[in-house]
């Protein structure tokens, strides 16, 4: 193929020293190239993000991943080759074994739709592709030597030819992607200026049309979908007083803050859509701005799942869903399609989508004030209603229910959340280490210890959360969610958490060990109330290794000393044998998951149970990460593939990781690098925690806002030992508004703090 034809860019502007086209923005930038291009080096210069990614070109929606919102960045590409069924990178040793190397298959290259309209999105325009093609005896040069120093192991198969194709590739890959639209630049090297694509009489290639065709019927239609999708110029406005039944027109309804019930079909499902709160330290209910959609039958009584409507988002309501099937159970009589939804700028947009019908209606159920027997009131309600909050007796109920929670969550604790004493501390570790001596679901290794591999029964419903890094309201917001603490209590549910409960990773945090002690109790406790319902997979953090250190702060070695120094060396030791007893790897029929990776071998469950004899394969599964081309040694498709057929479960099981978390945004991404049911789960994030569970036949994934517990529960005071500031009638423990609140004047807690919480708890301030 001959080779295209390019020439200088000659307007120019500098990011960082480095030349760009002017027109070129700098969070659009994305580099590319062969191994040794120089693209690491570029991004170092750019201060872009650090992270190098793994992007195939051949799946469907690349253009979505999540893995491009962070730019500029460097992309590692996955491109279909010709004989070769998956998409490859250039330094597989897939494409490598091929004699004649392959050649890409440009046929194969996934496409964007083009853009319509100008506000719909344009996936051509949003990206700048950076192509670095050095020649070939350069690259052959670096990586030589590079090879010598075993800094980079993508190096071991070297040689001029190969460099050659991998160029070649590259090159074909950069004409393709502009002849199809996309802003496209190649350059020899970082200093070197950005070149652009020209036609064989030196005029500018063009790419290809990115927009239909003009016409007013074309404007006025693309003009009113995107209207509909972000709430404007919809039908009827409605200010919704009683059931009023959608017709074929849309509805907007006035964000008043009221409660919706919305039935599909005649009487067929009910469903209701509430404002989404997080509590504060204060007991308060504030509302985050979305609303969450519920199905008030099961909603209280079992674990169950919920959708989430986000400002200018939307949700079509359907059988179709497989996940709104588990969650909701629609009857036969709920089409595919039946309701869109959508969160308007300042108003619900309801659009019947079905034959069947639907109807809203208002939950017009008496307001009243919340009052919890012990809690007095948390907030007038004057007050409530000035911050919009509406006070529905099911959101009395939700949140007397969590209430309860934290107050059996405190019994279950001892107490108010604090350091334990030293020799408490001891006890208490040592007791939990004499049950990990004999741990339910784990066969026995040949040591007669439990082995590394955690089975989990059919019918224990797992409730997965991951690498909460010493966030302690994290764990009382999931445990205060849902059903969760009932489902451990009734012994139907199996809390799994994938290591990492330990070492802060917030900014300026990274150095305390104080949090992280305090959760390891909390746990210590949950599993000693319940054994056979509470588990721990070892993570990389659960160590005291020199190596295990996060900007330069060695936290392995500083909670070694933290532990030593405030508890003694001999609890340092139990800590120790608590990380020995720990297994590696959980699956259920509904899941599998370790803290980490796949691993990159071949493995059975026999290898896993006896896993103390493989040190190897335990690093795997605690420090691996996706495969990168600095990072040839992680782990990729091909690996999970390998994992869950070895463990003889369905292709389409879940596998759930922690330990690599994509953004600092979010706390849960699905189907990483284009893995398909291989999720990863991080659920340290102060704002917002994940975890997975089960829901009919489905891991859902869940995400809540956190809520400031941990000053409440401390504020919170068994009846027995407050002191009593009026009569009260008795209790009734089953009752879930009987939930104390008091001043703690018991010897348990008696920091002026926390009793000053507690008043203004009293007086509603």
């Amino acid at each position: 193929m001959p080779e295209p034809l390019t020439e200088p860019v000659e307007s120019l502007q500098h990011f960082k020293g480095v030349a760009f086209p002017s027109d070129v923005r700098f969070r659009q930038i994305l580099v590319t190239g062969p191994p040794g291009s120089g693209k690491s080096t570029m991004i170092r210069r750019l201060g872009g993000w650090s992270e190098e990614g793994y992007l195939d070109i051949s799946r469907k929606y690349w253009w979505r991943s999540e893995m491009l919102s962070v730019r500029p960045r460097e992309i590692h590409l996955g491109l279909p080759m010709v004989g070769l069924a998956d998409a490859v990178s250039v330094y597989d040793a897939e494409f490598l074994d091929c004699d004649p190397l392959p050649t890409v298959d440009l046929a194969r290259i996934a496409l964007p739709p083009r853009q319509l309209f100008f506000l719909s999105v344009d996936w051509y325009r949003r990206y700048i592709f950076d192509f670095l093609l050095p020649p070939a005896e350069l690259i052959f040069q670096r990586r030589s030597m590079r090879a010598r120093q075993s800094t980079h192991p993508v190096d071991e198969r070297i040689s001029l030819q190969i460099c050659a194709a991998q160029i070649e590739v590259f090159r074909q890959v950069a004409e393709y992607l502009h002849r199809k639209g996309f802003n496209v630049y190649v350059r020899e090297g970082v200093e070197s200026v950005p070149q652009r694509f020209v036609d064989s009489s030196g005029v500018v290639a063009s790419a290809a049309p990115r927009r239909r065709r003009f016409s007013l019927a074309n404007a006025l239609s693309r003009l009113k979908a995107v209207s509909a999708r972000l709430g404007f110029g919809v039908g009827r406005h409605l200010r919704l007083r009683g059931a009023y039944r959608l017709g074929d027109s849309k509805v907007r309804v006035t964000l008043d803050g009221l409660p919706i019930e919305i039935t599909l079909g005649l009487d067929d499902k009910r469903l209701r859509l509430y404002p989404e709160t997080r509590i504060n330290h204060l007991g308060e209910a504030i509302k985050v701005g979305s609303f969450v959609l519920v199905d008030p039958a099961t909603h209280f009584r079992q674990i169950g799942g919920f959708l989430r409507l986000s400002p200018r988002n939307w949700l079509v309501l359907g059988s179709d869903d497989r996940i709104q099937q588990a969650i909701f159970d629609y009857p036969e009589a709920v089409d595919g399609h039946h309701l869109a939804v959508i969160h308007g700028r300042d108003g619900l947009v309801f659009r019947n989508l079905s034959d069947a019908g639907t109807t809203i209606a208002p939950i017009v159920e008496q307001p009243k004030v919340i009052r919890l027997k012990r809690l007095r009131r948390l907030r007038k309600r004057s007050r409530l209603v000035d911050q919009g909050i509406p006070i529905a007796p099911m959101l009395d109920k939700a949140r007397a229910l969590r209430m309860n929670r934290l107050q059996r969550l405190r019994t279950i604790f001892g107490g108010p959340i604090t350091l334990v004493p030293r020799d408490e501390a001891l006890d208490l570790i040592n007791e939990v280490n004499r049950l990990m001596q004999n741990e339910v679901y784990r066969p026995r290794d040949d040591r007669g210890l439990p082995g590394g591999l955690l089975v989990l029964p059919r019918g224990l419903i797992p409730i997965v959360i991951a690498d909460m890094h010493a966030q302690i309201d994290n764990l009382l917001t999931v445990l205060t969610q849902n059903a969760f603490l009932e489902a451990l209590e009734d012994g139907t549910g199996a809390l799994v958490i994938l290591g990492d409960a330990v070492h802060c990773e917030v900014d300026g945090q990274l150095r305390a060990m104080e949090s992280s002690m305090i959760l390891m109790d909390l746990i210590f406790r949950l599993k000693l109330r319940f054994p056979e319902q509470v588990f721990y997979i070892r993570g990389n953090h659960d160590s005291f290794s020199e190596e295990l250190a996060k900007e330069g702060v060695p936290q392995g070695l500083l909670w070694a000393r933290e532990l030593s120094e405030l508890r003694g060396a001999v609890y340092q030791r139990a800590m120790g044998d608590f990380y020995r007893l720990l297994p590696y790897v959980v699956m259920s029929p509904d899941f599998f998951a370790c803290h980490a990776a796949a691993p990159k071998s071949k493995v059975s469950k026999k290898i896993l149970v006896q896993l103390y004899q493989r040190p190897e394969l335990i690093l795997e599964l605690i420090n691996n990460r996706l495969q990168k081309a600095s990072r040839p040694q992680g782990y990729s498709r091909r690996d999970v593939k390998r994992f869950r057929k070895n463990l003889n479960l369905d292709r389409e099981t879940p596998f759930i990781v922690g330990h690599t978390p994509m953004d600092r945004e979010e706390t849960l991404w699905l189907n990483v690098d284009g893995i398909d049911n291989h999720h990863v789960l991080f659920s340290a994030n102060p704002k917002q925690v994940g975890v997975f569970t089960l829901v009919g036949e489905v891991m859902v994934p869940l995400t809540y806002p956190v809520d400031e517990f941990t000053p409440i529960l401390n504020a919170m005071a068994f009846r027995k030992t407050a002191e009593p500031t009026e009569v009260s009638e008795p209790s009734d423990p089953s009752d879930p508004s009987e939930v104390s609140v008091a001043p703690d004047g018991s010897d348990q807690e008696p920091a002026v703090k926390q009793q000053a919480v507690a008043r203004r708890w009293r007086r509603g301030t």
